[in-house]
């Protein structure tokens, strides 16, 4: 345990870092605020851990601190890896207040309902008791209540929470604590700039510790313009093969954005109208939240969409909710695209689509985000030749290519220049794999000047409480 000193005895300020310290799932990070014999907990995210089987990760464990403890958790925002456990939470006890922004409440049902179903499965393949069920989303999304950018929270005796944009996905936000005037800044994950579809992140000021995530914290980011191309030429080359591209894509931001770049293609005829099955349930409530939350979206996005040209629709798209229709995919001609969760296909119904077009020479898989090891989406990224899906072993006969520009995630040189606006006294780099967080460490200490730690998960750290 580092220690960088206590105030007195009387007060006392630490984090531990349970879960996302050196990985880039799974965040989950507790604050205790002390201040006599009163302790103030404080959760920031609860999620899974992602890319493991199930069996060999730590989603069944017990969660090391007492859930009937926490006062209070605050969410990011609504991807799996930062809401999933919370149900879990709410089961083993938690009787706290739960925030997150409006969106986000409106996404976490929508996101926990499929991940209830995707580790159920593989809870019941690895014979373990799922760690929640369709009734305790329930009883967990009944808890989150909605707030505001901005709204100030009071959490105990001179502790506030206050989220701002992070500009990463519809309503995420980074969470900013103030602990007896000491500040401190989650990021949860923040986006790159400029963004595609949502606003730029907030710049707070008077921060004192900043916990950064780290994802790609020693990669930057090829252009949004060369990913495009990459996906374009991807569609027009399986036109002219008459073959099909399939897309594995998150449902929530990902989809959205590839949705909006084809829209435009196609409408301005960069492209011909091709099929594009947009085959997931889950993407299409998503989008929905979308095209209900305006004031969350770029201006440009938001004037488009209130103008009646729908950046997330066109005549050629055809959406597939039901099992059905999502079997029928493979009897429609080709050429076509597909586009289906998940984004590292570790679930959903992309893993029978690459289970039946894999092993075709005329199919392109194109990857557009990052694939955590361990994942079928990195093996196939580091070019697996045969891959296991769901215990049968399908030969890789497809091309596979690669594309970051879509990313929603802050790189190398956004998280830098985040660091350098925001200016703390001392950062802590979480949300990384070791090599990616360690890396944004050293230059955040050798160009900024700047103390850095890189926890590892369980590590406790005390922070020295700052009078100003």
């Amino acid at each position: 345990m580092y220690e960088y000193g206590m105030m007195n005895n009387m007060k006392s300020l630490s984090i531990t870092f349970f879960r996302g310290a050196r990985r880039v799932t799974g965040s989950n990070f507790l604050v205790e605020v002390k201040n006599g014999e009163k302790t103030t907990r404080i959760l920031i995210d609860c999620g899974l851990t992602q890319g493991e089987r199930f069996c060999e990760s730590v989603n069944h464990e017990k969660f090391p601190y007492d859930p009937s403890s926490i006062d209070a958790i605050f969410f990011t925002h609504a991807h799996a890896d930062h809401i999933g456990l919370f149900p879990k939470l709410v089961k083993e006890g938690f009787v706290g207040r739960a925030y997150a922004t409006h969106p986000t409440r409106e996404l976490v049902p929508i996101m926990l309902e499929d991940s209830v179903k995707l580790i159920g499965a593989e809870a019941k393949r690895c014979h373990y008791d799922p760690p929640y069920t369709f009734e305790d989303v329930d009883t967990a999304v009944k808890k989150l209540e909605p707030i505001e950018y901005k709204d100030v929270i009071t959490v105990g005796e001179g502790v506030t929470a206050t989220l701002n944009n992070a500009g990463h996905i519809l309503g995420s936000a980074t969470v900013f604590l103030d602990v007896f005037g000491t500040k401190l800044l989650f990021t949860g994950d923040l986006g790159r700039t400029p963004a595609v579809i949502v606003p730029d992140r907030d710049i707070v000021g008077g921060v004192d510790y900043l916990v950064t995530e780290s994802v790609y914290g020693n990669r930057t980011h090829g252009s949004i313009e060369d990913s495009e191309k990459v996906l374009l030429d991807a569609v027009k080359n399986t036109i002219s093969q008459k073959g099909t591209l399939l897309i594995p894509s998150f449902s929530l931001e990902r989809t959205q954005i590839l949705l909006a770049i084809l829209d435009k293609a196609i409408t301005d005829r960069v492209l011909p109208e091709v099929t594009v099955f947009m085959d997931s349930p889950l993407a299409a409530k998503v989008t929905e939240v979308y095209r209900n939350n305006p004031e969350f979206l770029r201006e440009e996005v938001r004037h488009r969409l209130q103008s009646g040209d729908d950046p997330f629709q066109f005549g050629s798209l055809k959406v597939t909710t039901e099992q059905e229709e999502s079997a029928s995919i493979n009897s429609a001609p080709m050429p076509k695209v597909i586009i289906a969760g998940a984004g590292m296909s570790h679930g959903g119904r992309i893993r029978r689509h690459e289970a039946h077009y894999l092993p075709m020479k005329s199919t392109t898989l194109l990857l557009v985000g990052y694939q955590v090891p361990g994942s079928l989406g990195r093996k196939l990224k580091d070019g697996a030749k045969s891959v296991n899906i769901d215990g049968a072993a399908v030969p890789v006969r497809a091309q596979v290519l690669s594309t970051d520009g879509f990313s929603a995630h802050a790189d190398r040189d956004d998280l830098m220049s985040f660091a350098e606006k925001i200016a703390p006294k001392r950062v802590m780099v979480v949300l990384g794999d070791t090599e990616a967080a360690s890396f944004l460490a050293q230059r955040i200490s050798g160009f900024l000047n700047i103390p850095v730690d890189v926890p590892s998960e369980g590590e406790i750290i005390s922070l020295e409480l700052i009078t100003k």
